[in-house]
């Protein structure tokens, strides 16, 4: 008996021996496999693959162990014993199951945008026999944040001869713990300002809110009466705001730190259940009004049609749009969109079990948004509007101004009359106010400086002659010889005229001969004519094409493409007549103001047409410095657009139609302190022929450099004498140089030569 227990102790001395040898190699063996099929898995984001390398200690909540009759966390029972109650482990949380666990990484690393791993083992070394520790390095690949770095360590543990992953939170980021979280912080760009002169023109300041607390309101209808007299609002829709709470809080007004004044403050304050919440948001504010409102534009909300445009080139880290966000509808708020948005910042966080901050896993600074100075003169931006607002009156009645620097292209006012009040389509703002002016009569939202396209009548009539000069048809002392009856001329020598003859403008004391020179005095429309059959609609055509017109026009802003035919499509609406009227700028041409008004800085340029901005730098806060990030240079739109022999003819003929003392068709300017150069012109619309597009475009001659000055004025108006020469009370004003206007148009001298203007000028 002796003899057979001593032979089974030593086999099972030998075995035991043999376990543990053979347990020491598959250790050794299985250390680094462990280690790797768990950061394999996770490389491959197969969370439920890495869980199968996790230990029973990571994943199996510790059973009771009964002594003395105390329940104690561990011990060596493998489950609870019959007698014993389940109850709650010291730190119930340090274990995880399989859902759980894929569940986490899921949720983290798909909120991070990770898209693979990398990972690198650094160091390895033994606690005991049964534990060890690899140390290594990880890279997350992410979409949204870029690549984001640490160094682990994991501990491995033996169970069934099998080294097992002893996990912790730890192995997710290095400072989390059982309970911990990530939190991904948004910080929202701040929108940039619009400025010109140095003064702001749009800016974003933050939204209070004024809100109610239900459980400290004693009578709603006394609390609704106070509440409302403080915030100028309507008692009754804030008791309707307060019967349809859902809960405790009630939102009841936002207002922006402008329109809050102390008074407010301290009255809020004092209203039992009234609260005032600061920085709820942000709000878009002109502190201009209606000043430059088509040129600035103004923000509204996103469309869900608009989302997959604006967040072209655009991640998650930089803030995507959504249907909540604010965009700029028009101007210069949607033209920089992009710019003035900025990118948000975020940080991704760790933090405790108690939420408080552990420690920040990445960082992206906030981009707020650049800010957009303008070219404009403010003083001459608000003297132009002064005295349009001075000379125009009615609902029929608007127009537009364009005044340049015909050298550089710098637009330095734009006007769109009329305008409305910026303020009153802001976000926060009654929307009311867009329905009351879309429905008047002349559309105050219409930019008419872009988006108009309006016939450019005896305006056109430099680019006729240009073209007659370049082609070598005519030089300018060609004088016209056809039979002129009564001011009316049939053309008879370009083929069969079955239309009305063409009719000039009729002239009190007119010169002659009918050369180029007193044409352009007299604007006389069978001049311009006869040029345009002269050359026939290919050549003429090729020209004007090569001038710019029907081609797309370069600005920051929607500019509408300018037409010579309209009926493409109908050879027999095109004939002799079209030909003839597009010559002295009637017929199917048009051209918005901006274009016409580069179009003739090409006779102060050099021959060159500038492509006008409105845009002249952007500018950023770098800590305390606020500097320019982007200039915008000056851009030539067309080269040798007009050549310098056309420019050397037509120049003293432009300063003529200008000269008070001459019999022309711009005497009435009467600029102060400069000569100028231009046209004028005359368009009839609409059946009746009661309104008209009457347009001024002049420079200033022999002035240095820093004082080139180009205007240009359009008007749509009645045909009533009344309205007929405002157009120079306008111009005069922008294009004088005398120190400065008041608005006040000049009174017409009564000893100035008379003329007769023609409709058709």
């Amino acid at each position: 008996m002796r003899l057979h227990k001593r032979i089974v102790t030593i086999l099972l001395l030998g075995s035991m021996l043999l376990s543990l040898i053979c347990c020491g190699k598959s250790a050794e063996y299985l250390n680094a496999d462990c280690f790797d099929k768990f950061m394999e898995a996770i490389a491959e984001l197969d969370y439920a693959k890495a869980f199968e390398q996790l230990s029973r200690k990571s994943t199996t909540v510790p059973p009771l162990e009964i002594t003395d009759g105390i329940a104690q966390v561990g011990g060596g029972a493998s489950a609870p014993q019959p007698w014993s109650t389940p109850a709650p482990t010291a730190k119930p949380d340090e274990f995880i199951s399989r859902s759980a666990f894929i569940e986490k990484y899921q949720n983290i690393f798909g909120a991070l945008g990770v898209k693979s791993v990398r990972y690198e083992k650094t160091g390895e070394e033994p606690v005991n026999s049964e534990k060890r520790t690899v140390r290594y390095h990880a890279v997350y690949e992410t979409e949204l944040y870029g690549n984001i770095e640490n160094d682990y360590v994991m501990t491995l543990t033996v169970e069934d001869l099998t080294w097992k992953v002893d996990w912790t939170p730890a192995l997710i980021f290095p400072d989390m713990t059982w309970g911990s979280t990530v939190r991904i912080n948004t910080v929202s760009a701040r929108r940039g300002d619009i400025l010109a002169s140095g003064e702001l023109l749009a800016e974003t300041v933050m939204l209070d809110a004024v809100t109610a607390k239900l459980d400290e309101i004693p009578d709603k209808a006394a609390f609704a009466s106070a509440l409302a007299e403080i915030i100028s609002a309507d008692p009754i829709e804030i008791i309707d705001a307060l019967d349809k709470a859902k809960s405790n809080t009630v939102l009841i007004k936002t207002m922006n730190e402008l329109e809050l004044t102390p008074d407010m403050h301290e009255a809020i304050d004092k209203l039992d259940g009234a609260q005032l919440i600061e920085n709820y948001g942000m709000d878009r504010v002109y502190p201009k009004g209606s000043l430059l409102a088509h040129t600035v534009g103004y923000v509204g909300y996103v469309s869900e049609d608009e989302l997959e445009g604006l967040n072209e080139g655009r991640t998650e880290a930089d803030g995507l749009y959504t249907v909540h966000s604010i965009v700029g509808r028009s101007g210069i708020e949607r033209a920089f969109e992009t710019t003035l948005r900025g990118k948000d910042g975020l940080s991704v966080t760790v933090r405790d079990p108690a939420g408080e901050y552990v420690s920040t896993v990445y960082r992206k600074p906030v981009e707020n948004g650049a800010d957009v100075h303008l070219t404009i003169d403010l003083d001459l931006q608000e003297r132009a509007e002064k005295v349009m607002d001075l000379v125009l009156w009615g609902d029929n009645t608007s127009g537009a101004v364009v005044v340049m620097q015909p050298k550089t292209g710098e637009v330095k006012a734009l006007l769109s009359y009329p305008a409305y009040d910026l303020n009153k389509l802001a976000i926060s703002a009654d929307k009311d106010y867009y329905d009351v002016i879309s429905k008047q009569k002349n559309t105050p939202l219409q930019n008419r400086t872009t988006l108009g396209l309006y016939p450019p009548g005896s305006a056109f009539k430099v680019f006729t002659a240009s073209a007659a000069m370049e082609m070598g048809y005519v030089g300018p002392d060609y004088i016209f010889e056809g039979e002129i009856v009564d001011d009316y001329w049939t053309p008879k020598e370009y083929g069969t005229w079955v239309w009305p003859p063409i009719k000039r403008t009729k002239i009190k004391r007119r010169e002659e001969p009918l050369n180029m020179t007193n044409a352009f005095l007299h604007s006389d429309n069978i001049y311009f004519a006869n040029l345009a059959l002269m050359m026939g609609e290919e050549k003429f055509f090729d020209y004007l094409r090569r001038v710019g017109m029907e081609q797309k026009f370069p600005f920051e802003l929607s500019v509408a493409r300018s037409t010579l035919k309209i009926r493409y499509d109908d050879p027999t609406y095109w004939n002799l007549r079209s030909i003839a009227e597009t010559g002295y700028g009637q017929g199917q041409v048009t051209v918005s103001p901006i274009q016409l008004a580069s179009m003739y800085c090409a006779f102060r340029n050099n021959g060159d047409m500038p492509e006008p901005h409105v845009a002249k730098a952007l500018y950023e806060t770098d800590g305390i410095k606020y500097a320019p990030v982007k200039e915008f240079e000056s851009k030539t739109w067309i080269e040798d657009a007009i050549e310098p022999e056309t420019i050397e003819a037509l120049l003293p003929m432009m300063k003529n139609i200008m000269d008070r003392n001459m019999n022309g068709t711009g005497k009435r300017l009467r600029a102060r302190g400069c000569t100028v150069a231009g046209k004028t012109g005359t368009a009839e619309i609409g059946s009746d022929k009661s309104r008209e597009i009457s347009w001024f475009v002049g420079f200033r001659v022999d002035v240095p450099e820093e004082d080139e000055l180009l205007v240009l004025v359009v008007l749509e108006i009645p045909t009533d004498e009344e309205y007929k020469y405002i157009k120079f009370d306008i111009a005069r004003e922008l294009i004088s140089m005398d120190g400065g206007a008041d608005g006040t148009p000049i009174p017409t001298e009564t000893d100035a030569p008379e003329t007769t203007e023609d409709v058709n000028d």
